[in-house]
């Protein structure tokens, strides 16, 4: 396991590829049925609902992404400065959830289509199965009573077993 102080300088120091990567944000439950998928890359022009933080609730269309902070502008949500200028405000991607997608992307499709690597359901039924008490175990858990072998056990073959422990001693 990686220090606190190394994956800090990773994340910190990344490349901008792998920082494009970062900027996700779950999906709405509808799409997580159609897709399959948990999370996917906000891209501009998603359509985007808020959910923690100071601006809990706001719906709106991405308008600007910044893969340095990690934040996500939203359209008519602004501050308005002291001179008078409105800026765009940045929300951070993970503090949000997608509830429609802009599909006018070709390539963004393509990787929609493909099958996960591991789908929401079969992650579900691997759980269950984990849960679940195998009938094997049942029977280890009940106690067996001690008389029967007592009496099955001939002398012959105790005088064998008492051999055997000792030769092991």
């Amino acid at each position: 396991m990686k220090l606190a102080k190394n994956k800090n300088q990773h994340t910190h120091r990344a490349m901008n590829q792998i920082l494009n990567k970062q900027i996700c944000a779950s999906i709405s439950k509808d799409l997580r049925k159609k897709y399959s998928r948990r999370s996917i890359r906000i891209m501009t022009d998603d359509t985007v609902k808020v959910m923690r933080g100071e601006y809990k609730g706001l719906t709106g269309k991405v308008t600007k992404i910044s893969t340095e902070t990690s934040g996500v502008a939203i359209e008519g949500n602004k501050k308005e400065k002291l001179k008078g200028e409105k800026i765009d405000v940045y929300i951070h991607s993970t503090n949000m959830i997608i509830t429609s997608l802009n599909t006018d992307d070709k390539w963004r499709l393509k990787i929609l289509e493909k099958k996960p690597k591991s789908t929401i359901k079969s992650m579900k039924e691997n759980a269950k199965k984990k849960s679940e008490v195998k009938p094997a175990d049942k029977k280890k858990n009940e106690v067996k009573p001690a008389d029967k072998k007592k009496s099955e056990v001939k002398p012959a073959d105790k005088k064998k077993d008492d051999n055997k422990k000792s030769e092991k001693k």
